[in-house]
């Protein structure tokens, strides 16, 4: 791999000149006028210095260079402006490299890692915000798992507690149906039914006396309440199965509320005065002592609260998998709580020290507005996959393509996902029908196309041909398609190392782009370098594939 070799050799080399960096960072420059890989240890180096022996970033950089010597794989190393160092790569070393491709691989050291996503409420629609944790932990579950990781998929829901009595209030008083129900319809009847509930809570201090009261016998199992609890529990777990294939996601463990609290309560209770606390009849986690914030985990009526949950959780989680990192996609809003949560986890468990991260996302807002006639403001999955797979429709037909439907299936999926997963997770996003579904830029139907063009081009060839890249000279558009191929590896391990999937997102549209730029200047069946540029076809269409896939989205082989 060229960058590994060119960190070794860097390190050599600075070794050489009597200093210590332990922490070379290369990167690739977005202009490649400014090489292939790029540097700016020597900006690093110069803060080393004394006073006394002072030397500019450009001075280290330029004895750098020399005591590199001849490498030869470069075809030159340049120090650029402030003191950076920019690597030119030779062609044949370029073409080396791609021949020897390898779609990621083993990592170094490989890890246990559990993703925890999803953490859809029973008794609640599935809605657009819930899908960020979903596309956003599916596709980080698959890099980690190319790279050679071991992962695990976890859902933790919330099948108890106040919300499930808010809800439960609001069956009642709208009544269950009596009429026989589909998935969907019973997914809606819930969904109001909780609207109504949480609004009753709000306005009506009897109704919130009462429903509190509620929250405690469900923990109590009270048989009042039982039979309703569990029959809409299951309508509840019933109508997520078919979104889970939809998304392609199948967990290896769903962890619920109900199951953990028990031995939550437990731990917190064994732990009072030496984690926790007493406060006014409730049991906290005096989070001011560490820089944080109070939080309370077991009520003064004696009901555990999410975060005395939490704790049965990482207990149970960790005897279920023994990992070495847990990441809990989770929204942004849950930022504090988990501060403290883990901060409360560590001390009771210290084993647990350093494994727990919270990946944040942010909110997702409709730059169309509100696309669904149901009570309040929630837009659910099936209402935009509906959109959308209608948007895909028109796009095909407009385009004078044969509509299949399997194909429109792929293609709105890919929209969605594509769509998620293009912006960095932590802030907000606004998801744009109209862009998702386009053909041109940074969308998923358009790295599809470009997938399902460069088949085209393969099935007209030789169905017998095994193309080779051969010795040939490069123009500078399958320079930049090469350099780009044996930069998905990097661009992948950086993904997975600052959980950030938008990253491969940003490979695939350049990549598609440079090969459409090739594609529509370049003759490939028939040209004197066929054989090179089908070869070439055939390795940037693998990397699509790839690429789709870990960004949990099917490569049509046609469209």
């Amino acid at each position: 791999m060229l960058k590994k070799q060119i960190l070794e050799d860097l390190k050599k080399a600075i070794k050489n000149l009597g200093y210590s960096a332990d922490d070379i960072v290369i990167s690739i420059p977005q202009n490649p006028t400014f090489g292939d890989y790029t540097t700016n240890i020597a900006l690093q180096l110069a803060k080393q210095n004394s006073a006394k022996d002072k030397q500019s970033p450009v001075e280290i950089a330029s004895k750098i260079i020399s005591n590199l010597g001849n490498l030869g794989y470069l075809s030159k190393a340049e120090v650029a402006g402030g003191g950076f160092i920019n690597f030119f790569i030779k062609n044949k070393d370029l073409l080396r490299n791609a021949k020897d491709l390898d779609l990621l691989g083993e990592p170094e050291t490989p890890q246990k890692i559990l993703i925890e996503y999803g953490h859809v409420n029973p008794l609640k629609e599935v809605h657009i915000g819930h899908l960020r944790t979903f596309i956003l932990g599916e596709s980080l579950a698959r890099i980690f798992e190319s790279l050679g990781h071991t992962v695990f998929r976890a859902n933790y829901q919330g099948d108890i507690g106040l919300h499930i009595a808010k809800a439960i209030r609001g069956i009642k008083k709208l009544g269950l149906p009596t009429k026989k129900l589909d998935l969907e319809e019973k997914a809606d009847f819930l969904g109001r039914a909780y609207a109504e509930g949480n609004r009753s809570y709000e306005e009506d201090p009897d109704y919130k006396k009462e429903t509190d009261q509620m929250n405690t016998k469900l923990y109590q199992k009270d048989s009042e309440i039982e039979e309703i609890y569990t029959l809409t529990r299951s309508w509840s777990l019933e109508y997520f199965e078919p979104i889970y294939q939809l998304l392609g996601i199948k967990y290896d463990r769903c962890f619920f509320e109900s199951e953990v609290f028990q031995d939550g309560k437990k731990i917190v209770l064994e732990n009072v005065g030496k984690v926790f606390e007493k406060s006014d009849g409730a049991i906290i986690f005096p989070g001011q002592k560490y820089e944080l914030h109070n939080r309370v985990f077991i009520t003064s009526a004696g009901n555990p609260t999410y975060e005395c949950k939490e704790v049965g959780l990482a207990k149970l989680e960790y005897d279920s998998f023994n990992f070495e990192k847990s990441i809990h996609v989770v929204a942004s809003e849950q930022a504090g709580y988990f501060r403290v949560v883990f901060k409360a986890i560590e001390m009771i468990f210290p084993y647990l020290e350093g494994k727990k991260y919270h990946l944040s996302y942010g909110v997702v807002d409709l730059k169309e507005g509100k696309m669904s006639s149901r009570i309040g403001t929630v837009v659910t999955v099936d209402d935009l996959y509906r959109v959308v797979s209608e948007k895909v429709r028109q796009v095909i037909k407009q385009n004078r393509i044969n509509i299949d439907q399997k194909i429109v299936k792929k293609v709105a999926l890919g929209a969605i996902k594509f769509s998620y997963l293009k912006f960095s997770p932590s802030p907000n996003m606004v998801f744009d029908v109209e862009q998702s579904v386009s053909l041109e830029g940074d969308s998923g139907p358009y790295v599809q196309y470009t997938y399902a063009r460069i088949q085209s081009v393969l099935e007209k060839a030789e169905k017998n041909r095994d193309p080779e890249y051969g010795d040939v000279e490069l123009d500078n558009t399958e320079r930049a398609i090469l350099r780009q191929l044996i930069y998905f590896k990097e661009t992948t391990e950086q993904a997975a190392s600052i959980y950030r999937p938008n990253l491969v997102v940003s490979y695939l549209v350049e990549l598609a782009r440079l090969f459409n730029f090739f594609y529509q200047g370049t003759r490939i069946i028939g040209s004197q370098k066929e054989n090179f540029r089908l070869k070439l076809s055939m390795e940037v269409s693998k990397v699509l594939k790839k690429g789709l896939f870990l960004l949990g989205i099917e490569a049509p082989e046609k469209m």
